[in-house]
Parts: structure tokens; sequence; C-alpha cells
């Protein structure tokens, strides 16, 4: 009764900030983009300029604002605009590599020789001058490029996984890396130096978030014949193993952390605010299943059965109780149907 309590406190909270917090840095971002573009004389294509706002928006007022609480702070101005700059980044980094605006190489030489590299297009500039910001206002750029590092293998790597004969074990290490090292990237844009533990929670919350993307966009990957993990799923509880197995790490580095139970309390559930959306994407999957040894065959299988609608009442009320069993600090491995 008494987690019921603060829980429901910390949910309301949580869902007030998230609607005030968010509009603000929405507004914030669209500003600082149109500042961008009259400097640099360009424009963003539209689904760049919604991507940038809406990943700052909801990753500030979910994630960052989460950590810098662990440390009894919102995120500051200066955190907020290497937020902004770090989602121009790795928006126009996505598309140099899904569109192929670059070679390889040359994503690799205005990623690691950024002084070096001289832009021709809107979107090289505006990389540039994102990723230099970022950098000329670190104080940690030897750790940081190792990451970013991995961050690139992982998406030069992701192209293969267009390639049918890619092995499962493949994508998920593409998948880990990928997502795990975004994600971690982010710790050094804020003012905070965070312990063993809170490194470990912004690498798992990164794999989390990829594989919940993963199995939101099942039915777009089966147009594009993108394979992940969510897409090959033959059994919905292997992969409900899969993704708890990341789950149980994150909790478990949550138990680890210095601070005190209150504080660790509101970060978890924030953090299962966050991968509670793959546990629902899995649940879906088990609904699909239906109990049986194996799932039906995904591409035989219509539109509405594949998509997850977090308009819909009845799936805001599924993410609160995902959210309310996992967000405990001491778990249990009892489901949630």
């Amino acid at each position: 009764m008494l987690y019921l309590f603060k829980f429901s406190f910390i949910i309301i909270r949580f869902g007030l900030r998230l609607v005030f917090v968010r509009k603000k840095a929405e507004q914030q971002a669209i500003v600082y983009l149109h500042g961008m573009e009259e400097k640099l004389q360009g424009k963003f294509d539209d689904a760049t300029f919604k991507k940038v706002v809406k990943s700052h928006s909801v990753f500030l007022a979910i994630v960052n604002d989460a950590f810098t609480l662990l440390h009894d702070r919102s995120t500051n101005a200066g955190e907020q605009e290497r937020s902004i700059n770090y989602f121009i980044c790795s928006s126009i980094f996505d598309n140099f590599f899904d569109e192929k605006l670059l070679a390889v190489d040359q994503i690799e030489s205005i990623t690691f020789q950024p002084k070096q590299f001289i832009p021709y297009s809107f979107d090289q500039k505006a990389f540039l001058q994102a990723h230099l910001f970022l950098l000329n206002g670190m104080n940690d750029t030897k750790d940081y490029f190792i990451v970013l590092r991995k961050e690139f293998d992982a998406q030069s790597a992701s192209m293969k996984q267009f390639d049918k004969a890619i092995s499962n074990e493949e994508i998920q290490e593409i998948t880990f890396e990928k997502g795990g090292n975004a994600v971690l990237m982010c710790r050094y844009y804020l003012d905070i130096q965070p312990t063993k533990e809170e490194e470990e929670c912004w690498y798992q919350l990164g794999t989390m978030i990829q594989l919940s993307n993963d199995l939101f966009d099942i039915y777009k990957d089966l147009q594009h014949n993108n394979q992940t993990l969510a897409l090959r799923c033959t059994d919905a509880y292997a992969m409900e193993e899969l993704y708890l197995k990341q789950v149980y790490a994150m909790k478990k580095n949550i138990a680890e952390l210095p601070y005190s139970e209150n504080s660790k309390r509101t970060f978890s559930i924030s953090m299962a605010a966050t991968y509670a959306l793959g546990l629902m994407g899995v649940d879906q999957l088990k609904r699909l299943q239906q109990g049986a040894t194996q799932l039906p065959s995904l591409r035989s299988l219509p539109r509405e059965s594949l998509i997850i609608d977090m308009e819909k009442p009845m799936n805001i009320w599924r993410w609160i109780k995902f959210v309310y069993h996992f967000g405990k600090i001491s778990y249990t491995s009892k489901q949630v149907s």
C-alpha cells in the first residue's frame, strides 16, 4: 500500500513534468533549429527537423531529468543545449548511413576528424557545427571518443541487417552496441560525474530502447526487409526472456546506486516508464502466440496486429501496470498480464 501511494505520487508528477517540460523543450528546439538554419543559410528536411524536436523533448523530460534528479536537480540550460546538439548530430548521422548521403569513409572522417573535414551541404555543415559544439564543451573527450567509436562501428555494422544471411547473434550484438552506446554518449553531456552503476544504467537503457523500437517497428521493418531480433522472433517467450535479462541487469545497478532509497525509487520508476514500452511489445507478441509453441508467421498477420497505438486508453493502462510492477527497486520474476 505504501508503494502504491508513492508510485501514484511519482507517476502523476512524472506525467505533469512530461507534459510541461516536453512542451517547453519542443519550443526550445524549434527556435534553436531555426537559428541554425539562418546562420548556415539552409534548411533541415521536415523529417529530420521533427525528429530532432521530438527526440530532444522526450529524452530531456524522461531520461536526462531522471539522471540529474539522482543528484537533486533538473537539467540546466547548458545540458539542454547539448541535448539539442546531440540529437542534431544523431539524426543527421542516421541520415548519412540510412540514405547513403556519404560513403562510410567520409562519415568516419566527418566524425573523427571534424576540423579537417570540408562540408559542402547544409546537413554536413549542421552536423559539424553541432558536433564541434559538443566537443568544445566537454572535459572528457578521450573516453567520449571511445564510446563514439563503438557507436560508429555499430552503425556501420548495422548495414549488414539488410542481408538475410546475417545471424541472430550478429543482430543482437549490433542492436545492443548501437542502442547502448548511443544512449551512453548522452551521459557526457551532463555536468555530473556518474558512478560505474550509473554508466551501466545508461548503456542498459540504450539496449532496451533499441529493442523497444524494433518491437514497435516490426511492420515497417517487414516492408524494408530490415533484419531485427523482433522481426525474426518465432517465440515470444524467448524474446521476453532476452528483454527481462536487460531489465534485471538495469535493476541490479539501480539497487547498488549510492543514493537514498527515495531517489533510487523515483529513478527506478522513471527508467521503467521508458523500458515498459518494450515489455508492451513483448506482451503483444505473447498475445499473438496465444500459448502455442511458436508465433504465427509475422508476414501473415494484418498491420493492426503488429502495431501498438499508445493513444488508446487500454494501452496506456497496460503501460501503467508494467511501470508499477517493474518500477519497484526490489523485484520478482512474477509477470504482468
